[in-house]
Parts: structure tokens; C-alpha cells; sequence
């Protein structure tokens, strides 16, 4: 079996925290080289290189579409952080821009064991029809000079944290949402979305309710709430140093009181590096990639559904 030979744009915490460890760590990838504003090798220095077959771009988000273009027609795959783009409108030369390479948004929890429990039981029927999902996610960050409080930089708590619900409400319900409504809160010394409750319109009457938040403290959860139970999932984006286990709570039951929630068993993992040793595969040739760039379009427009449905 051969490496995937894997090249870095950026220096972000993500991608010193959790990426390149994953990558390190995986049984089909090398990291080769690190690129960043100050260091020695640069952004066009690392697309340059035939040592090279992947790059994973974890700049801010107006930077993300430019340097995914660039990467791609220099010949490498591109795994590219969340949120891709800023707009659907920016996100469309990328579309069909050398289809021979591998595009991935990098929405780990799709290959979370985690996530795939909670799709499978909820297609499977385990908790009914499913009629309303409700998430949240938020963290407190007033730090100026941080990139989501930079407001041209792609700032702000919908691209950073409310694309998580949007994107696993997508996944697990395999449907895109029709319309949306939302109320925004501004910071008005940074110009970033600090705060937005949404509520989202899914074929079939199923609504997704969530709220993100970028100053309050922080939280994360999913609910799926069906005919015959609920479904709840627990730090279910990004683990916090200390929880190992990730947790999915089944609750049955017409009346409150019957409603005791049972566990179900997920294997513990580290999605990061089932992602990356997933695009490995693909690249290598044992395996066709899965996800194809509609996906990351339909999510794009998932989240402009979101700005265009302010109140």
C-alpha cells in the first residue's frame, strides 16, 4: 500500500491541533511540508512541489476558495476547511474545476462513527419519523485579532459553528432544506454575527431549530425528535479535552415518564484521522470518493439560506 504525500497551507490552530496529527498518524499519509506567512516554505513555494499529491488548507475563509483554485490547477486534492466559501456565487468556478482531483470540505464528523450510528438509526426508523431536529453550538471568544471576529476575513458564529447543525441535519436526513428564517445579532465593534437562532425547512415538514453563538459559553448538542422517541448526541461536533466517549442517548415512550434515555454503543475515534485515511484511499486508488462537490454546493446554500432569511 502506498502514502498519500500530504502538503499544509496555513498554520492554523486546527490544523497543528488535529489535522496534521491525524495525517502523521494515519496509515496511508505522510505530512511532507508546512507552509505559512512567515515560515520558510510559502503558500505558491508548496503548490509548486512534486513531492506533494494533497493539500489541506485551513486559512481563514475568505482565503479558502482562492487557495483551493490554486491547488487544484496546480494538480493536488484539496481537503479545505469549514466553511469553504463565503457565498454559493464565490464557491461555482470551483465546481467543475479539474473533476479528476478530489474537493472535500472538511466536515470530519461524516466519517465520525458517532454520526453514522445516529443517520443509521434515524433511516432505520429507530425513533419514528423523524419531525424536528434542534442544535446548538457556542463558545466565548471577544479576542479582536481572532479570525472570527474579523468580519473580512469570513468572520462570524454561522460560518464558523452554525454550518455544523446545518450540515448533519443534512446528513442524517438526506434532504436539503427548502427555506429558512433567522435572527442575527451583530457585534457592533467587530461587524460579525455573534449570535443567530434559525429555523430551517426540511421536505416533508421536518424542521431544523438551532442556535450558534461565538459569546456564550461553550455548548454543543443535537437533538433529532421523532413520532416514536428522540435522539440525543452530546459534544457531538468537537470533542472537548477530557471527553473521550462519544454518546448517543435513544429516549422511547408516548408519556414524559416513559421516556428513560438508553445508550448506544459508539466506538470511541478520532474522526480527523478517519477522514484523512478515507481521502487517502480515494486518492490511492483502493476506494471512489463518496462525496461529490454538489454536496459541498448544497451546503453552501444551505448556510445563504440562513443570511437571506434574516428577520
Amino acid at each position: 500500500m502506498g502514502e498519500v504525500r500530504w502538503g499544509v497551507i496555513g498554520n492554523a490552530k486546527i490544523g497543528r491541533e488535529r489535522v496534521q496529527p491525524a495525517i502523521e498518524a494515519s496509515d496511508n499519509g505522510t505530512l511532507v511540508a508546512v507552509a505559512s506567512r512567515a515560515g520558510p516554505v510559502t503558500y505558491e513555494a508548496l503548490l509548486e512541489r512534486d513531492d506533494i499529491d494533497a493539500v489541506y488548507i485551513p486559512l481563514p475563509n475568505h482565503l479558502h476558495v482562492e487557495w483551493s483554485r490554486r491547488a487544484l490547477e496546480a494538480g493536488k486534492h484539496v481537503l479545505c476547511e469549514k466553511s469553504i466559501t463565503l457565498s454559493p456565487a464565490e464557491l461555482e468556478p470551483l465546481i467543475d474545476l479539474r473533476p479528476d482531483m478530489i474537493l472535500s470540505e472538511a466536515f470530519m464528523v461524516r466519517f465520525n462513527p458517532q454520526w453514522i450510528t445516529a443517520r443509521d438509526l434515524v433511516q432505520s426508523g429507530a425513533i419514528g419519523d423523524v419531525r424536528a431536529v434542534n442544535g446548538q453550538f457556542s463558545f466565548y471568544n471577544v479576542d479582536p485579532t481572532n479570525v472570527r471576529n474579523q468580519p473580512n476575513m469570513g468572520g462570524g458564529s454561522i460560518l464558523d459553528i452554525g454550518c455544523y447543525p446545518i450540515f448533519t441535519t443534512r446528513y442524517v436526513l438526506d434532504a436539503e432544506p427548502v427555506k429558512a428564517a433567522s435572527l442575527i445579532v451583530e457585534q457592533p465593534d467587530f461587524g460579525t454575527d455573534i449570535l443567530c437562532s434559525a429555523i430551517m425547512d426540511f421536505p416533508g415538514n421536518r424542521h431544523l431549530s438551532f442556535n450558534c453563538s461565538t459569546q456564550l459559553q461553550l455548548h454543543q448538542r443535537m437533538v433529532f425528535q421523532g413520532t416514536e422517541g428522540r435522539m440525543e448526541l452530546k459534544v457531538p461536533f468537537n470533542p472537548y479535552p477530557g471527553v473521550q466517549d462519544p454518546e448517543i442517548l435513544l429516549f422511547k415512550g408516548a408519556r414524559l415518564g416513559d421516556a428513560h434515555g438508553e445508550p448506544v454503543a459508539v466506538q470511541s475515534a478520532d474522526q480527523y484521522r478517519l477522514q484523512v485515511e478515507a481521502m487517502n484511499r480515494a486518492i490511492l486508488g483502493e476506494e471512489t470518493w463518496s462525496v461529490p462537490r454538489s454536496d459541498i454546493m448544497a451546503q453552501a446554500r444551505a448556510i445563504e439560506m440562513v443570511f437571506h432569511g434574516r428577520l
